[in-house]
Formats: structure tokens, sequence, C-alpha cells
């Protein structure tokens, strides 16, 4: 007798969508790192350069210095120059995820000329970003000086 009987064709086939099954997992779960990665490097870039304008005197062609700013929602995050309100810029965030703080008032304010935060107390406040596809999620800790302590 020649060929293969149909337990054997079941159990390859069975071993085939198995693998296939996990190789899709695994492909899904790299996607949400890889975004969940991305989304906080922008985060950090824009959140460095609020600093930077404030500590450097950017007037934003007005003449005036300022304090510059990031104000948190749960899934954005607004750029502000002198005080959180009108004329600001919004970024949203990626579908799904958002950000959880511990943050006075769910912003960072950054002071004209030395770029120090206004508001905090000692100790280390933190900006979590969250990933509600998988439940992944990166820590970004700021001591009272603005400066990004840790990530992770």
């Amino acid at each position: 007798m020649k060929g293969f009987s149909l337990i054997e064709i079941t159990l390859v086939i069975g071993v085939f969508f198995i693998l296939i099954g996990l190789v899709t997992m695994n492909l899904f779960k790299t996607q949400h790192t890889s975004q969940l990665s991305s989304t906080v490097n922008s985060f950090l870039a824009d959140y460095k350069e609020q600093q930077i304008k404030a500590m450097a005197g950017d007037t934003g062609g007005t003449g005036a210095f300022a304090n510059y700013g990031v104000h948190l929602e749960n899934s954005s995050y607004t750029l502000f120059r002198g005080t959180y309100g009108s004329a600001d810029f919004s970024v949203n965030l990626p579908p799904g995820t958002q950000f959880l703080t511990t943050l006075p008032g769910s912003q960072v304010l950054f002071l004209k000329g030395s770029g120090e935060v206004s508001g905090f107390v000692n100790g280390e406040n933190t900006i979590t970003l969250k990933d509600t596809g998988d439940n992944s999620q990166q820590t970004i800790t700021i001591n009272k000086y603005g400066v990004v302590t840790s990530v992770n």
C-alpha cells in the first residue's frame, strides 16, 4: 500500500495550523511592542524639545520669554507655550495606547530660563504609556528638575 493514511495527513495539517497560530500571535505581540516603543520615543522627543525651548528662551515669535509645557490626557498630549489653553499643539496617541500619570495636574511646566519643572515636590513622578491591546506598558520617571531618570 502506497501513500499516506488519513490519520497521518490530519496530524500534519494539525501541526501546521498550530505553528501558523503561534507565528501569528508572536507577530502581533511584536507589532504592539514596536508601536509602544515608537510612541514613547516620539513623546520623549517632544518632551525634551519643550524643556530645551524653556531653557533657551525661545520667544515663539512674540519677543517675550515664556514657560513651555506638556499637558497629558488619556489618549493625547498637548504641547503649549505659557499656560495650557488655546492655540496649543495636540498629538493623538495611536489607537489602544493611553497615558497613566502621577504628575500634578497631569502636566509638566518647564520654567523659562532654567528648564526646571514647576510644582513637582521632591521625589519622582511617573508617566506610563500603556497598550490596552496586550497590556504592555513603559514607565517614564521624571525628577523635580524635569530630567528623565529612567524609561522601563
